[in-house]
């Protein structure tokens, strides 16, 4: 935590939260920091003496001095252990408060205490504590003392409900990660030093030079100089090893979402290993850090393709590259608040958003199920997945399978209104402006329709993007996209008769074939794939997807779309097609209400069949 004392203590500009604390209190009477492990402790000796009188658990001072009996009850009594346990220590507590003036208590993991709970799971000392904690908020003598309670706790949603209620008198604060600015501050200090340590080495430097032309007598001034200086220079805190191509930007950059502590953390990690710290020592840390800290509810991941390294989709790709130029240039009217992206299995959805986070140099998020079998750890869950989210910004979320999450407030639950409440939070949090340009949240649907309403709208999802089957074309294109990506040998040069043989697979369809042509071409004692390894891995392959479920995820994404112009050019025959086959149950109508609005004109032809 910056330190409030750094212009008296420019040596120590930031310091832990427990010393943050007694820097603040200082001028306190009486400060008390409690946690359930160690019990009580106090910024001085004074202030347990005191404690111990106004608790009326200090020994007595009164004692006759003559009285060898009474004194060494006295001096047994002074050094009698403080209980640790809650029900004994917050009622001597309670007493301070009610006793003295400008008190200030720390509870510490205070959701140990006052813990979340529906009610029933809640043991009588614990109702003890909350209702003990609630009643200090409200008493008005602690208040006219200018006595104050500080609860501290990694997840409000971990504090009973009880304690954050308006009309409990307690109000939260969340401190957020630190900012770019204090993060660079802080880097420079690990990797440079302070600047009074800097002005101390250059100091240290010329009188080293001066030396080296000095003689006799001077020289022994300039030497006794030097040694006063090196002696300073050991006061300061020390700093780590960095390259000389060193861009403090750049890490500062890297190191979104993490904590002072968390980055000292690397630094401390490339000492140890007897490196410096660079970028991908870095990243790589990074992405341990924080999958320790958030892994159980989202992963932090490295996108791995760009938009080059995807095959066909030209006018979805148009839009994301329009969407990291308006990232890059700051334009956050341009950037949507959140992104549908829908179409049958395999189609490449998984990698657009890769490349959006990619291209935008954004962290990427991919989010876990949040759902847990125990009372409370749903939403606890949810809380730590948003705020990780606003640590972590700017930052792409896929959301994949969101059909999958709490996705319909209709569908039966059962759970006591634990969906709906998880559903809320990230309604609310979706529709903030704020995070407009920062989170940008990607959900990956194959059943658009098993989404609730209220999420895909605009102001939550302002674009719904079709991915659907490729064209030939397209085909063509993301064969030589994969033998390309997996760096297959290969004599081919046109992949349209192949395109042609594989027309109706996915994407992810065609690299499966990619891979297997490699290894056929390998059994037929071939170091390149060529036109009969190829054609033999597409003969060979089996799709996982039945047509009929295909044609309904194709015709829910088209009729979901929310941009005529991001539909692809062949959306009426791929239409057309999927009516001709009848495959889908209900796809009639599905075909009606596409055409009834307007999104595509069938063929008078068609339409009459």
């Amino acid at each position: 935590m910056p330190n409030p004392n750094a212009d008296d203590e420019p040596r120590w500009p930031y310091i832990p939260l427990h010393a943050l604390f007694e820097r603040v209190f200082d001028k306190r009477e009486m400060v008390i920091f409690y946690n359930i492990a160690t019990g009580m402790r106090f910024l001085n000796s004074d202030m347990e003496k005191e404690f111990r009188k106004v608790a009326e658990i200090a020994g007595d001072e009164d004692a006759d001095p003559k009285d060898p009996v009474a004194i060494a009850k006295a001096e047994l009594a002074a050094k009698r252990q403080l209980p640790r346990e809650p029900e004994l220590c917050l009622p001597l507590i309670e007493k301070a408060l009610k006793k003295m003036d400008r008190v200030a208590i720390i509870i510490e993991s205070a959701h140990f205490i006052a813990p979340e709970s529906t009610g029933t799971g809640l043991l009588l000392n614990e109702r003890t504590h909350i209702a003990r904690l609630r009643t200090w908020a409200q008493d008005s003598r602690v208040k006219k003392r200018s006595n104050i309670v500080l609860l501290l706790t990694d997840l409000a949603s971990k504090i009973s409900g009880e304690l954050r209620q308006s009309s409990s008198r307690i109000g939260s604060v969340f401190i957020p990660k630190p900012s770019p600015d204090e993060r660079k501050f802080y880097i420079e200090r690990q990797a440079f030093g302070m600047s009074q340590e800097q002005e101390v080495e250059k100091q240290l430097a010329a009188l080293q030079k001066k030396r080296a032309r000095a003689k006799g007598e001077s020289e022994e001034e300039i030497q006794g100089e030097i040694e006063e200086l090196e002696e300073q220079l050991k006061q300061f805190p020390m700093h780590f090893e960095v390259p000389k191509d060193f861009e403090i930007d750049i890490f500062v950059n890297a190191t979104q979402g993490m904590s002072l502590r968390q980055i000292l953390e690397i630094f401390r990690a490339a000492a140890q290993a007897k490196r410096s710290v660079d970028i991908s020592f870095v990243k790589a840390k990074k992405k341990e850090i924080l999958n320790a800290e958030y892994g159980d509810v989202m992963e932090i991941a490295d996108p791995q393709w760009s938009l080059e390294e995807i095959g066909g989709l030209a006018k979805q790709k148009a839009y994301f590259v329009s969407v990291m130029e308006s990232i890059r240039t700051g334009e956050i009217r341009l950037i949507p608040q959140g992104i549908t992206v829908m179409g049958p299995p395999g189609t490449g959805k998984t990698a657009l958003i890769e490349a959006l986070a990619k291209g935008a140099s954004y962290n990427f998020v991919k989010m876990k199920n949040a759902r847990s079998m125990w009372v409370g750890m749903s939403e606890e869950r949810t809380e730590r997945q948003i705020q990780g989210l606003w640590a972590l910004a700017p930052v792409i979320v896929m959301n994949d399978e969101a059909d999958l999450g709490e996705a319909n407030r209709d569908a039966p639950k059962g759970d006591s209104g634990v969906s709906e409440r998880i559903m809320q939070a990230w309604m609310r949090f979706l529709s903030e402006p704020r995070i407009r340009g920062r989170v940008v949240m990607v959900n990956c649907t194959n059943r658009p329709d098993r989404m609730d309403a209220a999420m895909k709208r605009s102001g939550r999802s302002d674009d719904r993007i079709a991915i659907l089957m490729p064209t030939e074309e397209e085909g063509k294109a993301i064969f030589g996209v994969m033998f390309r990506r997996y760096n297959i040998p290969t004599d081919i040069t046109d992949f349209a008769p192949f395109a042609g043989m594989a027309k109706g697979l996915s994407g992810a369809d065609i690299e499966s074939i990619t891979l297997k042509s490699f290894r056929f071409a390998g059994e037929m004692g071939k170091k390149k794939v060529d036109d009969e390894a190829l054609r033999e891995a597409i003969a060979d392959f089996i799709p996982s997807a039945s047509q009929a479920d295909i044609d309904l995820m194709t015709l829910l994404a088209i009729s979901e779309s929310s941009s005529r112009r991001l539909l692809p050019a062949n959306t009426r025959e791929i239409i057309e097609e999927i009516k001709k086959r009848n495959l889908v149950q209900g796809g009639a109508d599905l075909i009606a209400q596409i055409e009834a609005r307007n999104i595509v004109k069938l063929d008078e032809a068609t339409s009459a069949d």
